[in-house]
């Protein structure tokens, strides 16, 4: 979904008006041009490889885990499941 001007500095001064002492402004900020620029799925550098650590762990596949009582693991798998698509889209 694209995103215009307007509707960016609408989202950025609701969003500023709400901000109390725990929120980080320049966390917000980045948020928002990311967005602006037509931003894209941002994984944590410290969640990455988990999911296939816990696929080799287990010797389950990405079906099997997305039927898993642990919701973390489930949450991941139905990620991959969904993830496995995008590349086919843009062709």
């Amino acid at each position: 979904m694209k995103y215009n001007n307007e509707l960016l500095e609408k989202m950025a001064q609701g969003t500023l008006e709400k901000v109390n002492s725990h929120v980080n402004l320049d966390n917000i900020i980045y948020k928002i041009d990311y967005k602006k620029k037509g931003g894209s799925i941002h994984i944590k550098p410290e969640n990455k490889g988990k999911f296939t650590a816990t696929k080799k762990r287990t010797g389950k596949t990405t079906e099997e885990l997305a039927h898993s009582k642990n919701p973390l693991t489930r949450k991941r798998a139905i990620f991959a499941l969904n993830a496995r698509r995008w590349n086919k889209k843009k062709k």
